[in-house]
């Protein structure tokens, strides 16, 4: 009974400080934020669930050791991509009142020359290592559900981005890929040998 009551109160605490940022997103009209706090809000519903009921044995989990370790080492691209993006957005992109969704200069160097949505990216990374670390239909359903999120969060945030830097973001979408980090690094490369050569 206790496990019960510290989940629903967990799952509580996470959805009224996610559903506080979607009315926030709703009033200014910013589509990509509430995708991204429903995606943020089904992420730490999974943990809060999976850590409180799931460990406990209440469904069955494949528990595949090679597949946890896989999940286990996708967080630390998903934590570089994420903490990278925080730090850049922070410190170059001119944040009004330090809110990184009220960013006031174009930032396109850095991970943001490789892909566009490096935050997104690596939220999505983390739903997919939750996936793979917990293994149980709960993760995958909610996970999935949260990758889905944080790519519609992201694919808004470019028209977002269009209306707020115009021309200049457009010109970016076209250079910059939303989420292929393999594509953006072979991109950046291509650019910095070519200007090598020049």
């Amino acid at each position: 009974m206790i496990r019960y009551l510290l989940c629903i109160g967990l799952c509580a605490v996470v959805w009224i400080v996610n559903i506080k940022e979607i009315i926030h997103a709703v009033k200014k009209r910013i589509p990509s934020e509430i995708y991204i706090h429903a995606g943020l809000g089904l992420f730490f519903s999974i943990m809060t669930i999976e850590w409180t009921l799931g460990v406990f044995g209440y469904w069955e989990r494949l528990n595949i050791l090679w597949i946890k370790i896989i999940g286990f080492i996708l967080f630390i691209p998903s934590v570089y991509l994420e903490w990278k993006s925080h730090e850049m957005l922070k410190h170059r992109a001119n944040p009004a009142d330090g809110k990184l969704d009220a960013t006031t200069v174009f930032v396109d160097s850095g991970i943001y020359g490789i892909v566009r949505q490096p935050m997104t990216l690596g939220m999505a990374m983390w739903s997919i290592a939750l996936i793979l670390i917990f293994q149980s239909p709960l993760s995958l359903i909610l996970g999935s559900a949260c990758v889905l999120f944080f790519w519609l969060s992201a694919t808004k945030e470019g028209e977002h981005n269009i209306s707020k830097f115009g021309k200049a973001y457009r010109q970016y979408m076209q250079e910059v890929p939303m989420w292929n980090v393999l594509t953006g690094l072979l991109k950046k490369r291509r650019v910095t040998k070519n200007r090598e050569e020049v």
